[in-house]
This record gives C-alpha cells, sequence and structure tokens, in this order.
C-alpha cells in the first residue's frame, strides 16, 4: 500500500481527533451565537462516517469542497501553514486509506466507532451516523434516486444518528437498532454498490431546444423547461 493510503495509527487517529476537537471549538467559539451552535465535526468517529458517506455518494466531491463543510464554511483560524498543512495531511491520509479499504480491500474496512464511557466493551455508533447523514447532507438532492428506490438502505443510518425519526411518529425497538448497529458495514456496501449500478445505467438524451419538453406541457422545450 502507498504512503498516501496507509492507514494512521493510533497515535495518529488520537492526534486527529484532539485536532478536530480543538478547531471545532475556535470556530464554535468565533462564529456560534447564543443559543445557536455552528454544528461543526468535532470527533475522528464522526469524521470517519463523513467521508465514508462523501466516498461512496452519487458523485466525486474534492476535498476542497468537503473540508470546509466540516465546520459549516466557517474554517478556524490556523496559527500557520504548518498548521494547516498538518491537518491537511492527516485528514486526506485518513480519505485515502477510507477509499482503499471501501473499493480495493474491503476486509479492510473498520468504521471508528466511538467507546461507551460506563462500558469500554460497548462501541456507540451515533456519531459515526451523524456523520453518515453529513456527508449525505453535503449533497442532499443528489441522493434522491437512493431514497426513492431503495430507502431502506438509507435508513438505519438516519435513526441511529439520533437526528431523525419515523414519518409516522413511531420509534424503532430496541432489536430493531441493534440489528441497524450490527449491519452498518453491509448497508456501507450496499449504498455504494447502488450508485455504481446507478452510473452504469444508460442515460437518457437530453431534449433538443426545439424537442418537446418532456414535462408534458406540449410547449418547446426551449419556450419551457430550458431556462
Amino acid at each position: 500500500m502507498q504512503e498516501h493510503q496507509m492507514p494512521l495509527d493510533e497515535a495518529e487517529i488520537e492526534q486527529l481527533n484532539e485536532l478536530l476537537f480543538d478547531y471545532s471549538e475556535k470556530v464554535e467559539q468565533q462564529h456560534g451565537k447564543d443559543g445557536e451552535e455552528v454544528d461543526c465535526i468535532f470527533s475522528i468517529s464522526e469524521l470517519d462516517g463523513f467521508l465514508v458517506a462523501v466516498l461512496t455518494g452519487p458523485n466525486p466531491i474534492s476535498p476542497a469542497q468537503w473540508l470546509p463543510a466540516l465546520w459549516r464554511g466557517k474554517l478556524p483560524k490556523f496559527e500557520s501553514e504548518a498548521e494547516l498543512q498538518q491537518l491537511t495531511d492527516l485528514l486526506i491520509r485518513h480519505m485515502n486509506s477510507l477509499a482503499d479499504s471501501l473499493f480495493e480491500h474491503p476486509e479492510n474496512f473498520a468504521p471508528i466507532y466511538e467507546v461507551s464511557e460506563e462500558n469500554d466493551e460497548e462501541v456507540v455508533v451515533d456519531e459515526w451516523c451523524y456523520g453518515y447523514m453529513r456527508g449525505v447532507e453535503l449533497r442532499e438532492h443528489e441522493w434522491d434516486a437512493l431514497r426513492e428506490q431503495q430507502p431502506e438502505l438509507l435508513l438505519p443510518f438516519m435513526l441511529l444518528s439520533g437526528a431523525y425519526a419515523l414519518e409516522d411518529g413511531e420509534e424503532a425497538s430496541e432489536d430493531e437498532l441493534e440489528q441497524m448497529r450490527d449491519s452498518l458495514a453491509d448497508l456501507v456496501f450496499a449504498v455504494r454498490d447502488f450508485w455504481d449500478a446507478e452510473a452504469e445505467k444508460p442515460k437518457a438524451p437530453k431534449p433538443g431546444r426545439n424537442d418537446l419538453c418532456p414535462c408534458g406541457s406540449g410547449k418547446k422545450y426551449k419556450q419551457c423547461c430550458l431556462h
């Protein structure tokens, strides 16, 4: 495996976790309002889920687009170019090693979950799922095909993130939630495969300016939905 794809070791994971917390705290202090937080990515677990969604989503997203989204576009103030470079290097290495495990070596895929404060043998997936949904939100409209065709693939991430509820107001049982937790890794690859299959579907030809508009209005495309 190339150096830029080498997974972060435990010390580097902890370092990135601390950097994310420190920079996000600065952003909250600089840009947060009374009773209103910026909603930054504070932990390596949130970041890991976020990047998994970015990498396995419908279209590529460059670091120049997803990196500011870690702080909702409110970039922290870096004291030096070296400080920014240190953070960027860790982020890109983690992203590249994730991409390698998601597309080349799936047997190496291991989500970074939080550990329960009460029981260090119990993992907590909430923050990871919240980060995943932040990644979906980054290009939310592009995920419509998945929501329409296979909504069950995204539902566990939504419910386990704690930020969404079932439409009918009901709550999932603890057994159902446990099954969702156990299925997260498989669902990641199911989502990846869904978008791979979508990319291979033949695209409908774009109507010409003088063709009838596909919306069914009976008007020419140039006089209807072109603009």
